[in-house]
């Protein structure tokens, strides 16, 4: 599932493309043909993401929300429009461009009230510059849940998924199983500022390569691959122990033992945001 670099990335592409333009919309799978009408030839406002969501905002308030889930996607093509796919449920197309979103679970013509009771329901997004920290904090501080079962908690803290979850708490030195409720307020502001600087470098690098070009190897600069330090790892980028593996909110969980112990690390052995 795309985690919230993904959707940040999105809205700015669409942004780019599509903001103050008329915008021709059409449904060629036909599920979403009656909102499409209601859009098709107005102006496209501004594209908005929030966690794993994203909003498109219409002239005269019609906002369209969308969520990728598991297999979603928009692909862009250049130049004059080419006859769609039967499996695209909406086209967004201007002279100079077409996106097409394939896939996704969630695709909705929603009132601004929704729109509003969507946003509530949220926690923080690291990569919204507004966000508030210490509702972060608090958050983790009212529930003894696993920490990283709490990441993906949206409810938490809005666009982690999988692989953030898994590079941040090992960045940060948080043994996953500790209880969300034991992490002291350093560790808590060390987690978020950690989890924002690796979606920042994910949205700059449009990947979720998570791996500092520091601790990169020649051969993996060259290839230019995406790099983890734990994630989908035999052994720790740093200390080479084996990455241990073990299922955990329906994911796998991955973390080193050696880097990220039960207990909390001292002050000076703990890792600074990348």
């Amino acid at each position: 599932m795309p985690e919230g670099n993904t959707l940040h990335r999105l809205a700015r592409e669409h942004n780019r493309d599509l903001s103050g333009r008329s915008v021709r919309v059409s449904s060629p799978h036909g599920y979403f043909a009656v909102p499409a009408r209601r859009l098709d030839g107005r102006i496209f406002g501004r594209a908005e993401a929030r966690g794993k969501h994203l909003f498109h905002h219409w002239q005269g308030d019609l906002i369209v929300h969308v969520h990728l889930g598991m297999f979603g996607w928009f692909y862009r093509h250049p130049g004059p429009p080419t006859e769609p796919r039967p499996t695209v449920r909406m086209r967004l197309t201007t002279p100079e461009v077409t996106h097409d979103l394939i896939g996704p679970p969630t695709w909705e013509l929603v009132t601004p009230e929704k729109h509003g009771q969507i946003l509530e329901r949220l926690g923080p997004d690291p990569l919204d510059p507004r966000a508030d920290p210490e509702q972060f904090r608090q958050a983790l501080a009212s529930t003894d849940a696993p920490i990283a079962h709490a990441l993906l908690d949206q409810r938490i803290v809005s666009g982690v998924g999988n692989i953030y979850r898994a590079e941040a708490l090992y960045l940060a030195g948080i043994h996953p199983l500790r209880k969300a409720s034991s992490l002291t307020e350093t560790e808590g502001e060390l987690l978020w500022q950690t989890t924002r600087a690796l979606m920042r470098r994910g949205v700059r690098q449009s990947s979720t390569a998570t791996v500092a070009p520091e601790d990169l190897g020649q051969e993996e600069r060259r290839a230019g691959d995406e790099a983890f330090y734990v994630y989908r790892r035999e052994r720790c980028r740093r200390c080479g122990r084996k990455v241990r593996r073990f299922p955990l909110s329906g994911r796998t969980m991955y973390a080193c033992a050696g880097c990220q112990p039960r207990r909390a690390l001292r002050p000076s052995l703990r890792a600074t945001p990348p």
